[in-house]
């Protein structure tokens, strides 16, 4: 299963269903909305972790920390909890490495879902930790980490060509068609 569909899948579609309450669209403006936000914030994560610039050990713990796998199972336990929001926030900057990062990235998904960037910066931070989860979720899976490569890229690298550029890309595409 891929890195989407695990996203797609948590709360056996609750969280589609919340995107839609706070983003007013249909199941299939949803389901778009949460494949291209996903697909943005998976490419984050693979410039942070294969930038020479940035280290992403932290990133890497985080994504290896349970807790952020197990949401996805009952991500609605977590929409509303403030501490939760913060949290959220702060592994936003994981992964977008700046509040200007985030700020691109909702602005760059506005422009190819029609959006608002405003709903869509409000859906980061609730996506943040579903997104260290869905990565971590893969990992513990095993099933896209077996590429020879070693970590996040490794995971990244579906096809096991040794770059993870296509396989970000495809994501979206996948979804988008």
């Amino acid at each position: 299963m891929g890195l989407i569909d695990i996203l797609m899948n948590s709360g056996n579609g609750d969280l589609l269903k919340q995107i839609g309450k706070q983003a007013g669209t249909d199941e299939r403006g949803s389901r778009d909305l949460l494949s291209t936000l996903g697909s943005a914030m998976l490419g984050q994560v693979k410039g942070r972790v294969q930038s020479n610039s940035h280290d992403s050990s932290g990133l890497e713990g985080l994504i290896k920390d349970s807790k952020y796998a197990d949401m996805l199972d009952a991500p609605s336990h977590h929409y509303n909890d403030n501490s939760m929001k913060k949290n959220g926030n702060v592994l936003l900057d994981y992964i977008t490495g700046s509040k200007e990062g985030s700020r691109e990235v909702a602005s760059q998904v506005s422009k190819k879902t029609g959006v608002s960037s405003s709903i869509i910066k409000s859906l980061l931070p609730m996506l943040a930790p579903l997104i260290i989860g869905s990565l971590g979720k893969g990992m513990m899976g095993g099933g896209n980490s077996s590429s020879g490569s070693s970590g996040l890229i490794g995971m990244l690298d579906f096809d096991h060509d040794g770059s993870v550029l296509d396989d970000v890309a495809g994501l979206a595409m996948k979804y988008l068609l």
